[in-house]
């Protein structure tokens, strides 16, 4: 089963929606809200890579625990800001579609190097299985 997909951002300067790439280069501005996640998972700043949301993001879902310890795929965040930022109490990284939704509400493309395609959601997806692996 393929997750790969392209994740569509607003770019600060051009309000039509970008498609960002898998690359270092393309830098991303968090909203608040996001923001505050990835802060308490050890993120400095406001501008990331894709790359480095996606860490941050695993990083947080790791440490507070929302994996289910049977299903390690399933991620419980009701009673938690990122459930509160998904809308959602429970998500699985088999289907991504409520993380891309997120991301794409609160994160800004701030490169202004052209059209680019995602597939950092898969390198959480990853972390998260080879964490339920372990």
């Amino acid at each position: 089963m393929s997750t790969s997909t392209a994740l569509h951002l607003m770019d600060e300067q051009d309000p039509a929606p970008t498609t960002i790439q898998n690359t270092e280069e393309s830098l991303v501005r968090v909203q608040p809200a996001l923001l505050k996640i990835l802060q308490s998972a050890g993120a400095k700043g406001d501008m990331f890579t894709l790359k480095q949301v996606m860490h941050y993001l695993g990083q947080y879902i790791m440490v507070k625990g929302l994996y289910d310890k049977q299903h390690q795929h399933i991620v419980h965040c009701g009673s938690d800001e990122l459930g509160k930022l998904l809308g959602i109490t429970t998500f699985s990284v088999k289907d991504p579609r409520p993380l891309y939704d997120m991301l794409k509400k609160n994160l800004l493309r701030i490169s202004c190097t052209g059209r680019y395609l995602i597939t950092y959601v898969n390198l959480l997806i990853c972390f998260l299985v080879v964490l339920a692996g372990a």
